[in-house]
């Protein structure tokens, strides 16, 4: 007997998708100026890329601030290595792409560093925040 094919539906949204809807949102806004912030979660490498692909091709005068890799680990304990790395970025707009435990340390770091308050604007990325109840603070 022949088998049949299977079909994948996909119902949460790709990285992909979602950088393309932010970036739409970014234009509207005119917020040209942005950095992309990412933690070495699988996939950070290919969010990095496709953001490149995005502004290259883009008649949109993109301010592309750089990229940092945050690196999350246990010899960090009061997180004042993360607060230090968080303002080295002057963007005010910052794409964010991480797991969601990583996003809490990362948000309180940046409460604590003072980013999260009127004047920066703050866009995660990345299939581990759909469907979430609740955000990181």
């Amino acid at each position: 007997p022949q088998e049949k094919g299977s079909t994948f539906l996909q119902l949460g949204s790709s990285t992909e998708q979602q950088l393309q809807v932010i970036f739409e949102v970014l234009e509207e806004y005119d917020w040209t100026a942005f950095a992309v912030l990412t933690t070495l979660l699988p996939g950070h490498e290919d969010v990095v890329d496709y953001v490149e692909v995005l502004t290259d091709g883009s008649f949109i005068g993109w301010e592309h601030r750089g990229v940092l890799t945050l690196n999350l680990s246990d010899d960090d304990p009061d997180g004042s290595r993360l607060r230090r790395q968080l303002r080295e970025i002057s963007a005010q707009i910052r794409l964010l792409y991480c797991s969601r435990e990583e996003a809490e340390a990362i948000f309180r770091a940046a409460r604590d560093a003072g980013l999260t308050g009127p004047g920066y604007v703050w866009f995660l990325v990345g299939a581990s925040f759909g469907g979430s109840d609740s955000l990181p603070e």
